[in-house]
């Protein structure tokens, strides 16, 4: 058994020093804007910053020791994390647990305001009237982005998971099958390979299950999810997806699946076929591969992330599709990249107007995307790792087409 095999097959906790280099990093960045205290709620983010999802609330302040709040499971959080946990039953304790960590009544204080709910928000506020409260949503996931040698090595289990999944596929993908019946022996193997089955997006109203299994005219049709594939899926009130569509012969086969491993995503997507492709599909793939070499020369240090779209962009222009790059006409998204970490929609995000750099240690996934109205969807993708020179691969799957 190889090492990400048995990282894949593992139970294990974060180890301390993780836990402790984020917080540290953290605390940077709240002296940095001036806040003198993070109130951490959300599931992920606590996890990132503890090891653990109990129910509480973690305080980190700009400075010294963070305290958990527990609510649920004491035992368990006592199990998982090196933070110090105190058992507490209600909102009204937080005040005097902030005292305790030296936090003022007149101070600045963070909360993930892009998602936690607008009712928590009022509580506080209420409870801590004399605070000045900002967004701690942006921060977090700067912290987020740039991953540490742990979590890339998770991320590469996750790509060696997602390789052995493609294997299974290339097995059993044949014509006449449905598409949740290809999709449920993916997915089978994937949880045979230590996957958790739940994938987590910090947007609003945003979830995926494993990915996009779609076939044919289905995977050109787009839904509701901030992503550049869509289908049917199997009832109106999921809308994406794999559905109950028969496999054809000479049909496009898009898998787009992401690995999870110890929390930790890696998206690829692979266009496979039953026989022949269509010779307009074939060109399509071409394309996208294209599109995709392009922007991979342009990745390194200091590049920034709209000028990773705009190239990707400009190339697709040059080869007369930007009226189907990204989505169908009327439906394109805007976007040709997006970080992927313990979320789906991590930083760095490959969009326009977003002039931030890109920095050693981030992670995101590169999905140049071709459609084909009435006939499916061509494309490819692939996660990155950006390093100090340029960037490395982090999925294995050969870049071609997958034939059965």
């Amino acid at each position: 058994m190889s090492d990400y095999e048995k990282i894949m097959s593992t139970y294990e906790t974060t180890p301390e020093s993780e836990i402790q280099s984020r917080i540290k990093q953290f605390q940077k960045i709240l002296k940095r804007e001036g806040i003198e205290g993070a109130l951490i709620q959300q599931l992920i983010d606590r996890f990132y910053f503890s090891g653990t999802i109990q129910d509480g609330i973690i305080i980190i302040p700009a400075e010294g020791a963070p305290v958990y709040l527990c609510r649920r499971s004491v035992v368990r959080a006592q199990q998982e994390t090196p933070l110090e946990i105190v058992p507490f039953r209600s909102f009204k304790e937080v005040p005097g647990a902030l005292e305790d960590l030296g936090v003022r009544a007149d101070s600045t204080l963070g909360l993930e305001l892009d998602v936690i709910p607008a009712a928590l928000y009022q509580r506080f506020a209420s409870m801590l009237g004399e605070v000045k409260w900002v967004d701690l949503g942006p921060l977090v996931r700067e912290v987020r982005s740039v991953k540490s040698p742990y979590e890339v090595e998770r991320i590469r289990a996750a790509g060696i998971q997602v390789g052995k999944v493609m294997e299974t596929a290339e097995k059993i993908l044949t014509e006449g099958m449905r598409e949740v019946d290809f999709a449920s022996g993916l997915e089978k193997r994937a949880r045979e390979l230590g996957h958790q089955g739940i994938l987590r997006m910090r947007g609003f109203n945003q979830e995926l299950f494993y990915g996009h299994i779609i076939t044919g005219e289905h995977s050109a049709l787009m839904s509701h999810i901030d992503a550049p594939s869509g289908g049917v899926g199997v009832n109106p009130s999921i809308g994406q997806g794999a559905g109950f569509r028969i496999i054809g012969a000479g049909e496009p086969v898009s898998v787009d699946f992401v690995g999870n491993v110890g929390g930790y995503l890696i998206d690829q997507t692979r266009l496979m076929v039953v026989g022949d492709l269509d010779g307009k599909l074939e060109e399509g793939f071409d394309q996208a591969r294209s599109i995709q070499d392009r922007v991979i020369e342009a990745i390194k240090p200091g590049a920034t992330w709209s000028s990773l779209y705009d190239l990707a962009v400009s190339a697709a222009a040059e080869l007369g599709v930007p009226d189907r790059f990204m989505g169908p006409p009327g439906e394109q998204v805007r976007f040709v990249g997006h970080g992927v970490g313990l979320e789906v929609d991590e930083f760095p995000f490959l969009a326009p107007r977003l002039d931030m750099e890109l920095l050693p240690g981030m992670v995101f996934a590169l999905e140049p995307k071709i459609f084909h109205p009435g006939k499916g969807i061509t494309g490819i993708e692939d996660t990155f790792l950006v390093t100090e020179s340029g960037s490395e691969r982090l999925t294995v799957t050969d870049r071609e087409i997958i034939r059965v």
